[in-house]
């Protein structure tokens, strides 16, 4: 065997390696591009707050504007994959405002 030559565990571990940080960087743009992404009307009454899985939680503090979010979930979903060369985010769970804690 060659010594440049790589097992396919080492070739595969790689990739997934790759994979990971391209998603996480899409993720991180997802966050801090957010009013570019959805406008200003959605943008200041939500508040991107994480990425879990592929699962957007949004927190939105107004019951009527959660509503209105579920309504345009799939054009929001296929705005931020335009946005993403790996698409992130296949839901969007909205939350009130959260309470306690540090200030985000």
């Amino acid at each position: 065997m060659s010594p440049h030559a790589r097992s396919l565990g080492e070739i595969l571990r790689s990739l997934m390696g790759r994979e990971r940080y391209a998603a996480g960087v899409a993720k991180g743009r997802l966050l801090d591009e957010w009013e570019s992404i959805v406008g200003p009307r959605i943008s200041a009454v939500s508040r991107p707050i994480d990425v879990r899985g592929e699962t957007l939680l949004l927190e939105v503090e107004d019951p009527v504007w959660r509503s209105e979010i579920a309504l345009m979930h799939d054009e929001i979903v296929a705005r931020l994959a335009e946005r993403s060369e790996t698409p992130v985010v296949r839901t969007i769970r909205c939350v009130g405002r959260r309470t306690g804690g540090t200030a985000e």
